[in-house]
């Protein structure tokens, strides 16, 4: 099989959950025997965008296009630069189509083009749409597109890049669910979380964790760590709320780890409201994951409403992997908020209420050994779930099925 990958404008040009996920896939494809041609995309001041791993594949094959680096925040811009970008990929692929047996797109908001540019070429040959973000509906939950008007048009354009292709892979039931309103028949749809490499991110003991040594933490304190992208959907506004009902209370340590538009924004608030309760520290290296979230007490994923279903938090699996106790706020009702509650891995509070996320908090910092039994719970329970060789498995059948 040979296997044709479509990446997104952004793939590859910087480390995130995506650089991460498809690496292993890819990696794992040709692993198995199989042969994979990259359409991607080379970001200007980038030096590297293919990973070592692939590269050592003879029967890797790619081919990057030259795009701009254009922040995230230029809508606009990013989006004609999207429609740019798979102009440049219709070319690419006509090259290759032949040889190829399946093909994978990847999400972004301008994959209607791409996927109407791979349907025309296809000749017989299936398309798999890859979800990782439901637009528009991810830009509507996190208050970039408020215009009806606008969301209008970009729903009904999605609908048209759904029915161009043959099957949709979602990363949660809740987004399933969203699909499924939208329009997509159920049987379209296969749903394959997102996992963590269950060969590299474990449990890291406290002595000998590289990010407690770094930081010099105290196993005094109680730390209520984010690890992640500050971006849209995180809602720093609940952390700022539940630090300063918190704030009288030394020990308690709020730990945000990362970068991303929110936050300046945050580190701004907190400073006018003299919370020195919260640290802002920069994002760690890929290697340094499992040291980061096992050197926590709690971690905590704040969301805004409506996110969850058009979004997933990749953070979670990892977190499990570490066996660490999640307290989250996200959309109540949600099939993840159940998830979590159900299955005792952490405490799952509606995202309109910062007296549930306070109390959440304060129950597992007067409860130590619930940290730990939360902990092994969300272990047993995502190892499996969220293991790469069980979906890897089920991706390289699902190939493997298209190709039939």
């Amino acid at each position: 099989m040979n296997l044709i990958y479509i990446a997104s404008l952004d793939f590859y040009t910087k480390p995130n959950p995506s650089f991460h996920l498809m690496t292993t896939m890819l990696e794992d494809v040709l692993s198995a025997g199989h042969s994979v041609s990259l359409i991607g995309c080379a970001e200007n001041g980038v030096d590297k965008h293919i990973p070592d791993e692939l590269e050592k594949f003879d029967t890797f094959k790619y081919s990057l296009i030259d795009v701009p680096n254009v922040k995230k925040s230029a809508f606009v811009k990013r989006y004609i630069e999207g429609i740019k970008y798979s102009w440049k990929v219709k070319k690419e692929l006509k090259k290759i189509i032949d040889d190829g047996d399946v093909i994978f797109v990847q999400s972004s908001p301008t994959v209607l083009y791409t996927l109407l540019f791979a349907k025309k070429q296809a000749k017989n040959k299936k398309i798999i749409y890859n979800v990782q973000d439901m637009f528009p509906g991810s830009s509507i939950a996190s208050g970039v597109m408020n215009q009806k008007w606008m969301q209008k048009v970009f729903f009904m354009l999605q609908k048209i890049a759904y029915k161009n292709a043959d099957v949709i892979t979602a990363i949660s039931d809740d987004m399933k669910d969203k699909l499924v309103e939208q329009g997509v028949p159920e049987n379209k749809i296969k749903v394959i979380v997102n996992w963590f490499d269950d060969k590299s991110v474990h449990q890291v003991k406290w002595d000998e964790n590289r990010f407690v040594k770094k930081y010099n933490m105290s196993k005094d304190k109680f730390y209520i760590q984010y690890a992640g992208t500050m971006g849209y959907v995180f809602d720093y506004k609940m952390v700022i709320e539940v630090a300063r009902c918190l704030t009288h209370n030394e020990k308690i340590v709020f730990q945000m780890i990362g970068e991303g538009s929110q936050k300046q924004a945050f580190m701004d608030e907190a400073k006018s409201l003299e919370l020195d309760n919260i640290q802002f520290l920069p994002l760690e290296s890929q290697d340094m994951v499992s040291d980061v979230y096992s050197a926590c007490s709690v971690c905590f994923i704040p969301l805004k409403k409506g996110v969850i279903g058009n979004s997933v938090p990749s953070k979670a699996g990892l977190l499990m992997a570490c066996k660490k106790a999640i307290v989250t706020s996200a959309d109540k009702g949600s099939k993840y908020c159940a998830m979590i509650n159900d299955n005792l891995i952490g405490k799952a509070v509606s995202s309109d209420s910062f007296d549930d996320a306070i109390n959440a908090l304060t129950y597992f910092y007067n409860n130590r050994e619930k940290c730990i039994e939360y902990g092994e719970n969300g272990y047993n329970y995502g190892h499996d779930l969220y293991s790469r060789d069980k979906n890897m498995k089920e991706y390289l059948s699902l190939f493997e099925n298209c190709c039939e």
